[in-house]
């Protein structure tokens, strides 16, 4: 299958919008379990490790409303323990158990979507996590498998900074029960979103 590049989705998309609605309308799409969101945590300046979330649930309109929640307490970093104090010493899940992720897709991009195109597009996303809600940016490619998913994956990272979401007093004291010198406020996040069609 031959696939175009349509970066910024270019206004010729929009009248073809208009022109295929009524006779493909847009389905509703589910996220797959085989969909990943990453982090990068940073101690003592130099040291990096590649974290991630195990349990993600979301949906995608057919109006374009996207919608990806994240379970808190599925963090995984590869040590017990620390997966533990993440949970409650950082992002206090019993009170706060859920990040949520969503974003308005423009309609020329679900088209082409729908006509098999790939699409590199910046998306508007608006991040809700530890009771505070911040709006933000991330740049995604965006596919049609030959399975039908479609995939939508970061082309960088998300930086999430801590001080946006009350979160600096759980990293500091992860910090000190940790006996580290620093651990980096700022985080990038990327993602590889696989959506089915319902």
């Amino acid at each position: 299958m031959k696939f175009a590049i349509k970066r910024h989705l270019r206004p010729l998309l929009l009248p073809l919008t208009l022109l295929s609605a009524s006779s493909a309308a847009l389905a509703d799409w589910s996220l797959s379990p085989e969909s990943t969101l990453q982090f990068i945590s940073t101690k003592n300046t130099n040291i990096s490790e590649v974290h991630r979330f195990m349990s993600l649930s979301g949906s995608v309109s057919s109006e374009g409303k996207a919608k990806v929640e994240v379970d808190l307490t599925s963090v995984e970093t590869g040590i017990p323990i620390r997966n533990e104090r993440l949970q409650s010493m950082l992002f206090e899940t019993p009170t706060y158990g859920t990040l949520t992720i969503t974003s308005d897709l423009p309609n020329a991009l679900l088209t082409a979507l729908k006509q098999g195109e790939m699409v590199i597009s910046t998306l508007p996303l608006t991040i809700s996590l530890h009771g505070e809600t911040v709006t933000t940016h991330a740049d995604v490619l965006a596919t049609t498998g030959r399975d039908g998913h479609v995939v939508v994956t970061s082309l960088g990272p998300v930086l999430v900074k801590a001080d946006e979401f009350s979160l600096v007093k759980g990293i500091e004291a992860l910090r000190d029960v940790a006996k580290l010198e620093r651990i980096s406020t700022t985080v990038p996040v990327t993602f590889t979103l696989l959506f089915a069609e319902d």
